[in-house]
């Protein structure tokens, strides 16, 4: 029920954009995800995993927003709770490669491979849908206390798992460096940070020893010492500020840019290696897979 709900989504997305902004981001995705005919056999999958990146992920070049997020700020007050929760759970989606871990009658466990997460998925069909140790593409939505994968998939055959594992191993190794960054600069600015926590306590303390003070002399004792630790703490500020900035870059550009950007084209990547496989079954799918 939920994947015609996310489907119904869609199409009510999608039909409110005009076709040439469709066609254009169908372009982009296709020149990394490679070219599709109707004839192909995954033909259908592949259109709806377009259309889910197109929603769901693609930041239109002029708002900067997806058209899932500009839905959801222009949505109108008289809408459905349900569709909203829907809408807002979407935004939230995992989209990833996955291995199918265990498959029960009513929910599969996955491991999400590029951050070694692990999720139970409900799910009734998935010994249907899926092997063990199968690698896949998918999408999870957390919706309502539970995961939900949406309908399009793509499978990649076991022999390729090597060249796949040593792939995200690469990938993780590169992502390594800016993550230690990451942890360098919170512990930078945690000395700071606590050095200006002292000082605002004093100076409220001093701040504070004003009342009911009426002698001129203690008076101007108290300014002089508060006086005193507003150099050290604007330049303390200064230091926060400069380092929260650095963070901010890091996390924007490298953590959420970069690496998002590369996790991204390699699992396209794999699709488009996928598809090369589909229409060429007669080679060796270790040798489409394949740097």
């Amino acid at each position: 029920m939920i994947r015609e709900d996310i489907d119904q989504l869609i199409e009510e997305i999608t039909r409110t954009h005009r076709p040439e902004d469709i066609f254009e981001a169908k372009k982009d995705f296709q020149e990394i995800s490679g070219k599709i005919f109707e004839d192909d056999k995954s033909y259908e999958s592949r259109i709806g995993s377009f259309l889910e990146w197109y929603t769901f992920d693609r930041a239109a070049p002029d708002s900067g927003l997806t058209p899932l997020q500009h839905y959801l700020q222009n949505l109108d007050r008289s809408i459905d709770p349900e569709k909203k929760e829907l809408a807002e759970a979407i935004s939230k989606s995992i989209h990833g490669l996955f291995i199918a871990k265990k498959i029960k009658s009513d929910c599969v466990f996955v491991v999400d491979i590029m951050n070694d997460l692990k999720y139970q998925v409900l799910e009734t069909q998935g010994s249907t849908l899926f092997n063990f140790d199968d690698i896949f593409e998918g999408r999870l939505i957390p919706y309502k206390g539970q995961f939900y994968f949406t309908d399009h998939f793509c499978y990649h055959p076991k022999a390729t798992a090597g060249f796949i594992w040593a792939k995200v191993k690469s990938l993780n190794t590169q992502e390594k460096e800016a993550l230690s960054r990451e942890k360098r600069l919170l512990k930078d600015i945690a000395i700071p940070r606590k050095k200006m926590s002292k000082i605002t306590a004093k100076i409220e303390k001093l701040n504070g020893k004003f009342a009911g003070v009426t002698k001129e002399k203690k008076i101007q004792s108290l300014k002089e010492e508060i006086a005193k630790l507003e150099s050290p703490k604007e330049q303390l500020e200064t230091q926060i500020s400069d380092l929260e900035q650095q963070l901010r870059e890091l996390r924007t550009v490298v953590i959420e840019g970069e690496h998002h950007h590369n996790r991204f084209a390699f699992i396209r990547k794999l699709s488009y290696m996928n598809l090369k496989w589909e229409r060429s079954r007669q080679i060796d799918v270790r040798d489409i897979y394949q740097d």
